[in-house]
């Protein structure tokens, strides 16, 4: 929980790769975020970068041996979606989470985004929880971290509230935090019934 963006993509040639990955690893120098390099030579024949800024989970750079952008954490299990009724092809779909991060962190992976789109990519989506790729409003971005914050803060005063109740199942756990947290935001949809 917490705001995210999503996005995949194929790389205009594979021979990019390379290139792709030295800019971005001068870049993340200068910014002093951690990265790693994969070099291709691993199970998956993977190859790219991995970086984060300070608090962000990693952002994912890197490519399948067909150009295609794909996260070695999703090559880990790929059965798992279609096991769970997803569609297969959300293997190729990144997520990272830059509520930690914050604003600046955020509009700095966005603006390399929308760098590397337009430089290397043949196709690229992605989707910006902060909304902040769609309107490149530092507003709405703001608007939508105080959002993800306030709901963040609610859902654990919610959780610190919470008395243990010796054996319960994590079902009815799961069902006794929607209870008190549908309570506590004012949306007991289960009075109106």
């Amino acid at each position: 929980m917490g705001l995210s963006i999503h996005y995949s993509g194929t790389i205009k040639q594979v021979e990019l790769v390379d290139a792709l990955t030295a800019e971005t690893k001068d870049i993340c120098e200068s910014f002093k975020w951690t990265f790693h390099l994969f070099d291709g030579n691993n199970t998956d024949k993977i190859k790219g970068i991995c970086f984060s800024p300070a608090e962000c989970e990693p952002v994912f750079l890197t490519f399948l041996p067909g150009g295609k952008m794909c996260s070695p954490i999703n090559l880990m299990h790929p059965d798992i979606y279609e096991e769970n009724g997803l569609d297969p092809e959300l293997i190729y779909t990144t997520s990272t989470k830059t509520q930690f991060a914050g604003i600046d962190a955020h509009k700095a992976i966005i603006k390399l985004f929308r760098y590397l789109k337009e430089k290397y990519f043949s196709a690229f989506e992605l989707s910006d929880e902060g909304l902040y790729w769609e309107t490149n409003d530092e507003k709405v971005l703001q608007s939508q971290f105080d959002k993800y914050g306030f709901i963040l803060d609610s859902f654990s005063a919610v959780l610190s509230e919470m008395k243990a109740v010796p054996g319960e199942t994590a079902g009815s756990l799961a069902d006794r935090i929607e209870e008190m947290f549908r309570k506590k935001s004012g949306t007991d949809e289960g009075a109106n019934q």
